[in-house]
């Protein structure tokens, strides 16, 4: 199938393994920044893994005519700012008391989530079988 996905499932499944362990990776050191016992690392990585999930696919779909555009990405920096704020209120600081931390945070961590997507895009592409003719 020129340019196009053999598996789609496939490839969705490497993206979603990428970023799983991506915000597992930032959940161990947003625990060591907040002096949290860091062994929940899975289920705040998992946690914030279906945050993306439940905001990601309906703004996916509602902005696809301008998918892989730059009003799609400048879309995503305040909603990514948004889920990582989220993911502090529930697990960090439920009433964010030290907004200038949880700001730096949510900051820092959302620019590592456009770092997940190339590998995570990358995995979904080869994994899902793209090719060109």
């Amino acid at each position: 199938m020129p340019a196009g996905m053999d598996h789609p499932e496939l490839g969705a499944i490497a993206f979603g393994v990428t970023k799983l362990v991506g915000y597992c990776i930032a959940a161990h050191l947003i625990s060591k920044c907040y002096k949290k016992n860091p062994s929940q690392w899975f289920v705040i990585g998992l946690t914030r893994t279906i945050i993306g999930i439940a905001f990601g696919y309906p703004y996916v779909h509602m902005i696809t005519p301008a998918l892989g555009s730059p009003l799609f990405l400048l879309g995503l920096i305040p909603l990514r700012m948004i889920e990582w704020l989220l993911l502090i209120m529930l697990f960090y600081d439920r009433r964010l008391t030290n907004k200038r931390r949880a700001l730096a945070v949510s900051t820092t961590w959302m620019i590592w989530s456009f770092l997940l997507d190339i590998p995570a895009i990358a995995g979904w592409f080869v994994i899902g079988g793209f090719w060109i003719c």
